[in-house]
């Protein structure tokens, strides 16, 4: 009790002098101080130089076209091209391109770096879908191709009925006049259009436009073609066997190929027919042993049927002539041409160009004398029968009926059919 109380007055006498203030408690000893890392201190950079760019590239491009009578080397010179660089031209071409169908109007585009002489690119363009590209390469090697053409067809129905003629019935319906060579063409055993042609005929036609790249470039094959005409009914249809022959049949599966076609020129007018008449130049009446056509100068003319060229050359008042021999003891002969495609000796096949129209020898304007012998002696050209070729054979009537008949159905009716 006593130990007691003595520790009861000690805490009572600490309470008593810490409330004066005579009793100060030791404050704790100071923390270690704490060293940080400052961070680096920001330097700031010096600014981005820009780096220089090259100068961009600049082609350069020429273009020329070939001249007339000019050559395809002399489109090149006119370019610029030395004749190193010209020579490396041909030959990466070379057999590529046939320089012997270069024509006048031929495009050639040279392309150059801006300042330099060499060579990029050169391309060659005989039409929309014949174009060929020389390239260079890194070492300056050169090597050709021909650039692939998107080639699309469509078939497209054509109908008029003729009031004068059919290229102008064509040109009044909206339609391209030159359709009218396509239709003489594939009627030309049958149908002579300036004589047979009578107000009120019609003409129904499939005619075939082909596209290079999305834009026009000519039109194809008659696919089918009806001729109503007052002299003349005639339906085609062109068919192509299981052999690969194609030609034109009717419905029935004839042929409408003859040994002659009906008239050497395509579109032509007769302006002279066949026996006595009095001469232009000379005046006096004698027989004419021929029918005259009247055309512009340098159409084009065919040749009536196959045959071997017996002469070509020029011969008195006929003028620059061709004669040819055809089987079964016939001659046809063309006179007063401008100019001649064929020589003495060559074969010859139907519709094969011959020569041109002219106004050679004794003319007193440009026409084409065709004049036909049968066993030595004259005949008159116009009233010739010949044979048609075989028909159909009966093994492929079932083919040609199924093939035909989309373009039977498609020949009377409206619309374009997608190929």
């Amino acid at each position: 009790m006593l130990l007691a109380g003595l520790a009861l007055s000690a805490v009572l006498v600490a309470a008593a002098l810490g409330a004066s203030g005579l009793l100060r408690f030791a404050p704790p000893p100071p923390a270690e101080p704490q060293i940080v890392a400052a961070p680096p201190l920001a330097v700031p950079s010096a600014p981005a130089q820009p780096v220089a760019e090259p100068p961009p590239m600049r082609v350069t491009s020429r273009v020329v076209r070939v001249e007339q009578s000019g050559t395809f080397g002399q489109a090149l010179q006119r370019l610029g091209l030395d004749g190193a660089q010209a020579g490396a031209v041909v030959a990466a071409l070379q057999g590529e391109v046939d320089f012997t169908k270069v024509r006048a109007g031929d495009q050639v585009r040279l392309e150059r770096l801006e300042g330099e002489k060499a060579l990029r690119r050169l391309s060659y363009r005989q039409g929309p879908a014949d174009e060929w590209v020389v390239d260079a390469s890194a070492d300056g090697a050169l090597a050709a191709r021909k650039r692939p053409v998107d080639i699309t067809r469509q078939v497209a129905r054509v109908e008029v009925e003729i009031r004068s003629s059919l290229y102008e019935a064509l040109q009044q319906a909206g339609e391209d006049p030159t359709v009218a060579v396509l239709a003489s063409d594939a009627l030309a055993w049958d149908v002579d259009f300036y004589q047979d042609v009578r107000k009120g005929d019609r003409l129904r036609m499939l005619v075939e436009k082909v596209y290079a790249d999305g834009r026009f470039l000519r039109f194809g094959e008659v696919r089918a073609v009806d001729y109503e005409g007052e002299l003349s009914r005639r339906r085609l249809y062109l068919w192509k066997d299981p052999e690969g022959h194609e030609t034109y049949y009717d419905d029935e599966g004839g042929a409408a190929r003859r040994g002659f076609l009906k008239s050497p020129l395509k579109y032509a007018q007769v302006t002279s027919r066949f026996g006595g008449r009095k001469h232009p130049v000379l005046g006096y009446t004698r027989a004419h042993e021929g029918v005259d056509y009247g055309a512009p100068v340098g159409t084009p003319v065919w040749a009536v049927g196959d045959g071997t060229v017996l002469e070509a050359g020029t011969r008195g008042a006929c003028g620059k002539m061709v004669i040819l021999r055809h089987r079964n003891g016939f001659q046809s002969q063309y006179c007063h041409l401008s100019s001649i495609a064929v020589k003495a000796g060559e074969r010859v096949a139907q519709k094969q160009v011959i020569g041109a129209t002219g106004q050679t020898g004794l003319a007193t304007g440009p026409h084409l004398h065709y004049a036909v012998k049968k066993g030595g002696g004259f005949v008159n050209p116009l009233a010739l029968k010949l044979p048609r070729e075989a028909p159909v054979p009966e093994k492929w009537m079932p083919d040609f009926v199924r093939d035909i008949s989309p373009l039977r159905a498609q020949l009377f009716q409206s619309g374009v059919v997608m190929q």
